[in-house]
């Protein structure tokens, strides 16, 4: 059993298990789903050779979050307000929707020692994960990751199931495989039907030890996956400064610190051309903002979280942005370019930010 997950020896849990373990098994064996670059949804194909630039693609997905410039989300907007373009030529609008599809939503969280002062807070973080994310619709699964990546609960619509799952996560481990982690959770997300939007959202801090899977590789696969990464970064040096390295929360109040407040919505992001040419390259050469540059790549966004009021108020807004969430969709080139494939987004309303992701990558052929 994973040090990461924890869970009571009875015989519930064996009834739990024998239920759940058959689609566990199913979801850990399943490859990446047969989408399309960038979120493109494609139709079924005979295989082709590695490395080939898939074709006859039908759809290109990009949701897109507009906030104005106090913050709040621009509810009131139409097809006709957005202009996207691909690779610099406007596109049509075939898709327009606003909130209308349910979340499929992998939350992958670090059980690293690091973090053990922070446990209390990220245990009891279940509630506003499925009230604000999860919300009625949406379902989650829980993925903890150390030296290993472990599934604690398949995907599931039962809060009390994913709230339980939180609050027994283990921080037991000395490694942080994260990519690991985000490679599982692309995998469990791309088993999920298509009429789920699928998000990543992950609780940890930007460091990997030794993972097997490549940053570069797992973003490719999100993005090909429609996959939009959210993360929340809980600093383990902050939470030994306030609490003490062997003491655990409110053992004695915390000193008197001045925290930044959350990171602003932004017209564009400083780590997207470093996304891109993380996507080019195909390697792992990125080193503490790995977690930064993976949410741009995509169109989510980062917030580093040094206090427990900050990681409730982060999960809050990252559940109210997907809620409030544009989705459009057009069919692009049925040949696309090797290559990255340049996505832009523009709104004709003045004062807004608008985010969505930068595009998508397409290998050439061999």
């Amino acid at each position: 059993m994973s040090k990461g997950c924890a869970f009571r020896t009875s015989l519930m849990f064996c009834v739990l298990f024998a239920s759940h373990s058959a689609r566990a098994q199913a979801q850990d064996s399943i490859p990446n789903s047969n989408s399309s670059p960038g979120g493109l949804q494609q139709a079924p194909q005979l295989p082709q050779a590695k490395g080939r630039i898939r074709t006859h693609i039908n759809e290109v997905i990009v949701p897109v979050t507009v906030m104005d410039k106090k913050g709040e989300p621009v509810l009131d907007l139409s097809r006709a307000d957005f202009h996207i373009f691909d690779g610099g030529a406007e596109q049509k609008i075939d898709r327009f929707d606003i909130d209308a599809e349910p979340l499929a939503v992998a939350l992958v969280i670090e059980a690293n020692l690091r973090l053990q002062a922070m446990a209390p807070v990220i245990r009891g973080m279940g509630s506003i994960f499925t009230e604000t994310v999860m919300a009625l619709s949406g379902e989650a699964s829980v993925v903890t990751y150390g030296s290993t990546a472990d599934v604690c609960q398949p995907f599931t619509q039962d809060h009390d199931a994913v709230e339980k799952a939180i609050a027994n996560v283990q921080f037991q481990w000395s490694d942080s495989n994260l990519y690991d982690a985000m490679a599982k959770g692309v995998q469990l997300l791309s088993a999920q039907p298509n009429q789920y939007r699928r998000i990543l959202l992950i609780v940890g801090e930007s460091q990997d030890t030794r993972s097997h899977a490549k940053l570069s590789q797992v973003l490719r696969d999100a993005q090909l996956a429609n996959v939009v990464i959210y993360a929340v970064g809980p600093s383990s040096s902050a939470a030994d400064l306030r609490y003490g390295k062997d003491e655990q929360h409110g053992e004695r109040p915390p000193p008197s610190l001045k925290l930044p407040k959350l990171p602003p919505i932004a017209a564009g992001s400083s780590y997207a051309a470093l996304a891109i040419w993380l996507l080019s390259r195909g390697t792992n050469e990125i080193s503490n903002h790995q977690l930064e540059v993976a949410a741009a790549s995509t169109g989510g966004i980062h917030y580093r979280a040094l206090h427990d009021e900050t990681i409730r108020r982060a999960l809050d807004r990252i559940g109210g942005e997907l809620h409030a969430q544009y989705v459009l969709g057009y069919t692009p080139s049925p040949d696309p370019s090797p290559g990255f494939n340049e996505i832009k987004v523009a709104v004709s309303r003045s004062e807004v930010k608008v985010r969505a992701r930068p595009g998508y990558y397409v290998s050439a052929e061999p």
